[in-house]
């Protein structure tokens, strides 16, 4: 199997994506697909020994649409919209379409009512038939995607608004290109409906035109992110700068980069002092201060002067496109609200069909009128288009999605969007969660008085060179500052929860809690406040302890406040931490959280998180390490901080990269938002359907109240029209300071 993203050209409204998922899901060879509306995008997982990707897009053509590995079409341009590209600019199809639809109604509405204001040579019936067909045949040809998308899904079983436009204009012009026959036949005719079709069409374009530049509009997110790639990089290379590629970036490459400039690629800053400007990823306006040593990620700006730097990953594994793809699936995902109007664009279109085709024949009989029943039938069509339905949901997604970005708040995908909002209980970790993540050694205790403090710090840096955890960069931080040197180490081997060993100069050396020691009797004597860090030799019976290192780790600022801003929206909070008993339950004391469980194991929280779920709990999951991982995974939602360990951010839901519990307030308040926004985009669309088709199918007629085919195109557009609007309010979310 294999998954492939590309993009589909001439999608307009929801019932044509889900045709397009409907059609290729019947296919044994493909697995899975699907389709985003917004974004032109899909994503097809198939099986590449049964097809290929060619043959693919060659069952999408046949349901009247296009795709292609780029979002460009050029190279597969028909020889029709070729000649049209060259010779009739996108630009100018628009204004076009109106001036012609504009000379239609002039010679049918101001001949028929006007007539002083009309040249007597456009009052003869003839002449004006003709011009008018003209003019129509212009407007339908600029507007021709209708008709070639929707004959192609109609023929397919997957009919979609393109299909009632097409049917509803197609049956106007036929209609009155048999009367304009029947003039030339010296017969007496009532009129024309060529400006129906004209003034339908152009409607439907000038709606489809400021619908579309709003969807563009939705896409800042990425386009923001886009911004800040750089195109080039210069190298050190043999003492020389070298302007390469950024494609050309290995890891371990030194790169300088100038004040001004983004940063190429994630790195360690090797000298200098510097001020980068981080707010593409956290959100936060202030720059920060970055020393020597400190990380500094792929799209961030230096502001103030040049430094040096070794890269730590390639470009294409940046930090800034791992951000890119975040946002797209989370955009090109589907949210499960999005369920509802997938199921009524399902059957939608063919049920407005069927509608429109009882409701033609009974005011034709009614009347007997055959004219009156066809405005019925176009009125009924054109109004029932489903784009609303199909805007409600991604629309919303992609906006709210982008605001949560400029927040410094990831999403994975619509579903934890979506899912943020029910969360009843928030169980968080505490070393880098709620604490800064960077504790620091406060004082060597020793036990064994053969050994002096430096031989302690050697062997507890030594061994904490093989780990990443905070507690190891602090320990070998403390000994570099003391210029210590680390023993060398090799064979080691973490335990997550308990620490880790490691074998030097022939001899296990062993770090971590009491409990990663093998020890006939507890060590009582020790009672310390702060992270207690054993340092000792494995034994063949018993273990041996040299020490221990005692560490402290601060509160991050405002933690208390955000606290309680959870705790005041009803949230339950809990504390759950593998430190040791006296350290967890002040920190759950200052913060005033509700539960808490000390010197918890991986396990522990897992069993902690199915006890949650099993009381039927929603529960989300903040956490940063490694250990945090299994807890993470069966959390109903999760969010890490980035600054974690590449597995807890791998399996969480929400990454949080300005690493800040108010992005927990902020993910939840946005989920609210989001669906709120939803859910008003859905109700307004669900209805207009409900009062205006019935009214196109002239219920209150007897009231004087009937909707033509024109002003049915009009309300149609404007329908879609305010749920784009409506979906713009998102941008003005505020988030927590």
């Amino acid at each position: 199997m294999k998954t492939q993203r590309f993009y589909i050209q001439g999608m307009t409204c929801t019932a044509c994506s889900t045709g397009i998922e409907r059609s290729l899901k019947r296919k044994n060879f493909i697995l899975d697909i699907q389709v985003n509306l917004l974004s032109k995008s899909a994503k097809v997982t198939y099986d590449e020994n049964k097809v290929t990707l060619d043959e693919i897009f060659a069952l999408i053509a046949k349901l009247g649409y296009q795709a292609n590995i780029d979002d460009c079409i050029s190279q597969n341009l028909s020889l029709i919209e070729k000649f049209d590209k060259k010779f009739l600019p996108r630009q100018i199809k628009l204004p076009l379409g109106i001036i012609f639809t504009l000379a239609t109604l002039y010679l049918s509405m101001f001949g028929m009512f006007f007539p002083s204001f009309v040249p007597n040579i456009f009052l003869d019936p003839k002449i004006n038939g003709v011009l008018q067909l003209f003019f129509t045949l212009i407007v339908m040809h600029i507007g021709r995607g209708f008709y070639i998308r929707g004959i192609g899904t109609l023929v397919h079983g997957s009919p979609n608004m393109d299909t009632l436009i097409a049917i509803g204009t197609s049956s106007a012009f036929f209609y009155s290109f048999y009367l304009l026959v029947k003039i030339f036949m010296d017969s007496p005719i009532d009129g024309f409906y060529f400006e129906s079709v004209c003034v339908i069409l152009t409607f439907v374009l000038i709606g489809k035109a400021i619908e579309n530049k709003s969807k563009l509009k939705a896409t800042d997110s990425i386009k923001r992110l886009i911004s800040h790639t750089s195109k080039s990089a210069l190298k050190i290379q043999n003492n020389q700068e070298i302007c390469i590629d950024i494609d050309r970036i290995r890891i371990g490459d030194i790169l300088k980069v100038l004040p001004g400039s983004h940063i190429p690629t994630d790195g360690i800053i090797l000298e200098n002092e510097v001020s980068v400007d981080e707010s593409m990823l956290s959100g936060e306006v202030f720059p920060v201060l970055k020393h020597s040593g400190d990380e500094v990620y792929s799209g961030t700006i230096n502001t103030n002067k040049a430094f040096l730097m070794r890269t730590t990953k390639s470009a294409k594994n940046s930090t800034l496109n791992q951000i890119i793809h975040l946002i797209q699936n989370a955009q090109e995902s589907k949210a499960p609200i999005a369920r509802i109007a997938d199921k009524v664009s399902a059957i939608f279109v063919p049920i407005v069909i069927l509608i429109a085709i009882l409701a033609g024949i009974f005011w034709w009989v009614y009347q007997g009128d055959f004219g009156w029943g066809l405005e019925i039938f176009v009125g009924v069509l054109v109004i029932s288009c489903p784009c609303a339905l199909g805007l409600a949901t991604p629309m919303s997604i992609m906006i709210g999605g982008g605001r949560a970005a400029y927040g410094g708040i990831f999403f994975k995908n619509a579903k934890s969007l979506e899912n943020t909002r029910k969360v009843s209980t928030i169980v968080f970790d505490k070393t880098g969660t709620l604490s800064i993540g960077k504790p620091l050694v406060q004082e060597v205790v020793i036990f064994d008085t053969t050994k002096t403090t430096e031989e302690i710090i050697e062997l507890a840096s030594g061994v904490e060179l093989g780990s990443e955890h905070p507690i190891a960069k602090s320990i070998i931080l403390y000994a570099k500052e003391r210029h210590i040197v680390p023993k060398i180490a090799k064979d080691f081997d973490a335990k997550a929860g308990y620490g880790i060993r490691a074998n030097i100069d022939g001899k296990i050396i062993k770090l971590g809690n009491e409990e990663n020691f093998c020890l006939s009797k507890p060590l009582s004597a020790l009672k310390q406040d702060g992270i207690v860090v054993l340092v000792g030799e494995e034994g063949q019976k018993d273990d041996k302890v040299f020490g221990a290192l005692i560490l402290k780790d601060e509160l991050k600022p405002n933690t208390k406040e955000y606290i309680a801003v959870l705790k005041e929206m009803g949230i339950k909070t809990i504390l759950l931490s593998g430190d040791n008993l006296s350290n967890v339950q002040a920190a759950a004391n200052e913060l005033q959280i509700d539960e808490f469980i000390a010197q918890a194991k991986p396990q522990d929280k897992l069993e902690k998180i199915k006890s949650l779920k099993n009381r039927h709990e929603i529960v989300m999951m903040v956490g940063d390490g490694i250990n945090d991982a299994p807890a993470l995974a069966l959390a109903d939602v999760s969010l890490v901080m980035s600054k974690g360990s590449d597995v807890s951010i791998h399996t969480a839901d929400i990454i949080a990269f300005n690493n800040d519990i108010k992005s927990v307030i902020n993910a939840i308040s946005l989920s609210e938002a989001t669906i709120k926004n939803i859910k008003e985009n859905l109700f307004w669309a669900f209805c207009y359907n409900v009062i205006f088709i019935p009214l196109a199918c002239g219920v209150a007629y007897g009231a004087g109240i009937l909707l033509n085919p024109m002003i049915a195109s009009l309300a149609m557009s404007l329908s879609s029209l305010s749920v784009v609007v409506n979906a713009q309010r998102l941008r003005k979310f505020k988030f927590k300071d």
